[in-house]
């Protein structure tokens, strides 16, 4: 067998290096994982900062030979091509786990890799969406964002909810996402309540019940054995009935500085509970909603207030709960002006940011591309700071 000499065991190393890897769930069908036509662009644009993206499902890893099986995109044959490959040592997860059952799939190979090889991952995870409230709930500059949380415990807990809070609710799970199974609770002066949301495939529905026992019932046995959270039902519609918040995306520069990439409305569909891109809404500039709302003035300063907020949440999460390359923040501003932060999101999309301003689309692609490269990874081929994101 042939020697290979030092000079070209670096150039391996130096090779491996400038491998950035893609969490992915593999799916039946033409497509091989979700967000197809995003990773496509990613792999793209990583050429022009020498990178190049192996696209795998943690489950393939090979421990004998620290391989993935993956997919890389060939530009000369139009399609995704496969690959195997040595683990990446940076790895940037866009993985969209379909069921509990994948969930927990993807959560245990992922474990199994890191138990032994160190991984250096672009963005830690989120917790869940109460934990996220009761810390900055604590934190005296932003309390006043956080809207009033409380863990779903049974029908007696809502009952003391509305008890406490009004007549309506909004519920959702504490580690959901893309708005899907998502509900708000209403109660009438006649004892007829109403549901309304979305399921877990994001199709809206709305339900009437005679009574409010009905109701109740009916929503403890959709929530079943999940973990959910209750929040007040916010007025947050556009000047057309419209559901609708604002998205912020910030993520790194490639000095390891946050960033605002854009900040754009997302709005919803007349009878539906939620402005998410996902259940079919539509992005506009954040003007679009708040203009007709609360005039140009007003709106240009809500919007600062969003930018500043959103900064500073920024480094609140880094400081409290690990590194981050990018962050989607969701705000809502309600019919008297209050503002509003709804959630945090690690695995924010992209749609949104068409309508952010001039180029701010292209930028939410390369951010954490330029990120990744001059940050984390190193011509020598060392990668800094390996840690297992929580």
């Amino acid at each position: 067998m042939r020697a290979t000499s030092p000079v070209s065991r670096t150039a391996v190393r130096e090779e491996l290096s400038r491998v950035l890897g893609v969490l992915v769930c593999e799916r039946d069908g033409s497509l091989p994982f979700a967000e197809d036509a995003y990773i496509r662009r990613l792999s793209l644009v990583a050429q022009r900062f020498g990178i190049s993206l192996v696209v795998f499902a943690p489950w393939t890893w090979n421990a004998r030979s620290n391989s993935v099986n993956g997919w890389s995109w060939s530009k000369r044959e139009q399609r995704w091509m496969p690959r195997v490959s040595e683990l990446p040592r940076v790895v940037y997860d866009r993985a969209w786990p379909s069921s509990e059952t994948e969930k927990r799939r993807f959560r245990s190979a992922l474990d199994r890799i890191i138990a032994v090889r160190p991984l250096t991952f672009l963005n830690s995870r989120l917790p869940h969406k109460r934990i996220i409230g009761e810390l900055l709930s604590r934190e005296k500059k932003f309390s006043p964002l956080v809207p009033p949380t409380a863990a779903y415990e049974g029908t007696n807990s809502l009952v003391g909810w509305l008890r406490e809070h009004g007549d309506s609710a909004f519920l959702k799970p504490a580690a959901g996402s893309q708005g899907r199974r998502v509900v708000a609770f209403e109660r009438a002066a006649d004892g007829s309540a109403l549901l309304s949301g979305r399921t877990s495939s994001n199709r809206p529905f709305v339900r009437s019940f005679r009574s409010e026992r009905d109701a109740l019932a009916r929503l403890h046995r959709w929530i079943g054995s999940r973990a959910y959270i209750m929040q007040p039902l916010l007025e947050l519609r556009t000047a057309f009935g419209e559901p609708f918040d604002l998205r912020a995306l910030l993520q790194k520069n490639e000095r390891g500085r946050w960033t605002i990439t854009g900040v754009a409305a997302r709005i919803g569909s007349q009878g539906t509970v939620t402005a998410n891109l996902h259940g079919g809404g539509r992005a506009e500039p954040a003007s679009a909603a708040l203009s007709p709302l609360f005039g140009s003035e007003k709106a240009r300063a809500l919007e600062q207030d969003i930018r500043g907020a959103a900064l500073a949440l920024a480094d609140w999460f880094e400081e409290t709960l690990g590194r981050f390359a990018e962050l989607g923040l969701d705000f809502g501003v309600d019919r008297s002006g209050k503002l509003w932060f709804l959630e945090a999101n690690s695995k924010p999309g992209r749609m949104a940011m068409k309508f952010a301003g001039d180029d701010a689309a292209e930028r939410a692609l390369a951010m954490p591309l330029s990120y990744a490269s001059t940050i984390l990874l190193r011509p020598s081929g060392r990668v800094i700071h390996e840690f297992d994101p929580m």
